[in-house]
């Protein structure tokens, strides 16, 4: 197998020719066919196979096990937005579904109520039917592989059947929440258009409040009261965001068990991985819960028109999540480049300290008869 440095990914072969432990330009990469062309390996020593479930289905032992039987490497998560199509998959579905819960409601309500004056009971007729389409479905087929006997989508841990994570129920919260409301709303003759106007401040308190209250769990060291995703009743709480990422990863983008393991085997061993989760799950629902709280006072109060309430009820929560989201991706990048050099950084001081002989010059060695820790003295 080859040599492995802690946080590179070294594929070098043995060195036969020129100077001992010199490397050759072509060593430190690998060179694999895709679709019969030449692709160069990416610095990072991620594996596409990895996340695969026939790669899960035939390999000896989890990442988990991998990693604490090699503390020097740091672990990776077996899921990349560079390669693949799973991006794609994971970006069309989180645009997808902002475009059906946000864009076409609010385009139906102006365009039927100010361009072709329908009644208000028939365009929220529309609107309920239509709305949540997408959403419907990727949450059906992700509660259908959680419900499967199969192994390979569900949380660590978890053999049986109907084992949902933490991030199925909070979807089961927000759209029982938000169904309620559109039906509330939507059933006199004359709609209730402030009660309308409340899905997105709704969806805000059902994703923000139970980050936060998992957050304040691992804050305080708090044993899990039930078990969360793949973390046991009575076992310590990872922050929100944490939940949050796997959960999305592993089911919705196919990164499946490997995904888990390689979120908690890095969690353990990383601590500025550990710093960045909770400083992630504080940042996005403190203000979450802020943003809901203030277009839930903007909407119901009476100085503003009922019609500039719906659309900001509708598109202020969905803006801000836009704006969070293009902060916190160059965000995570910054610190896990940062993450990966300061790890690469202490390998190279351990194993030059660790690979420096004894100085001979000045000094004896100790005597065999001193004791540990006694330094040897010179006589004359």
């Amino acid at each position: 197998m080859p040599q492995i440095i802690r946080g590179v990914r070294s594929n070098s072969e043995p060195n036969n020719t020129g100077t001992p432990g010199s490397p050759r330009p072509h060593e430190d990469r690998r060179v694999t066919f895709e679709n019969g062309r030449e692709r160069e390996e990416s610095d990072a020593y991620y594996d596409s196979r990895a996340a695969t479930q026939f790669e899960f289905q035939r390999r000896a032992s989890t990442l988990q096990t991998y990693y604490c039987e090699h503390p020097e490497l740091l672990p990776q998560l077996p899921f990349t937005f560079r390669h693949g199509f799973k991006r794609w998959r994971l970006g069309g579905y989180i645009a997808l579904m902002v475009f059906d819960a946000c864009v076409v409601p609010i385009l139906l309500y102006y365009s039927m109520t100010f361009g072709g004056n329908v009644k208000g009971f028939i365009t929220f007729a529309v609107i309920t039917a239509i709305w949540g389409g997408p959403t419907y479905v990727e949450f059906a087929i992700r509660s259908l592989r959680l419900i499967k006997q199969q192994r390979f989508y569900k949380p660590l841990g978890v053999d049986k059947r109907w084992a949902f994570d933490i991030t199925n129920w909070i979807l089961v919260l927000s759209i029982a929440v938000v169904t309620a409301i559109l039906i509330v709303g939507a059933a006199p003759h004359e709609v209730f258009l402030r009660v309308l106007s409340m899905p997105g401040p709704a969806i805000l308190y059902c994703t923000a409040g139970p980050i936060f209250l998992m957050s304040l769990y691992n804050h305080f060291g708090w044993k899990a009261p039930f078990r969360i995703s793949s973390t046991p009743k009575g076992e310590p709480v990872m922050p929100g965001i944490f939940y949050i990422v796997e959960d999305i990863v592993a089911v919705n983008s196919g990164g499946g068990r490997p995904f888990r393991e390689g979120m908690f085997a890095r969690y353990k061993a990383s601590p500025i991985f550990r710093k960045m989760m909770r400083d992630l799950s504080w940042f996005w629902s403190i203000p979450g819960l802020i943003m809901a709280s203030a277009v839930t006072v903007v909407v119901v109060i009476n100085p503003v028109p009922e019609s500039v309430s719906y659309g900001l009820g509708w598109g202020v929560p969905f803006l801000w999540a836009g704006i969070w989201a293009a902060i916190t991706v160059p965000w995570v990048r910054s610190v896990m480049k940062k993450e990966k050099e300061s790890w690469e950084a202490e390998t190279k001081m351990m194993t030059s300290t660790m690979s420096k002989p004894p100085s001979t010059h000045g000094s004896k060695p100790p005597s065999v008869q001193g004791t540990e820790g006694t330094e040897g003295t010179e006589t004359t």
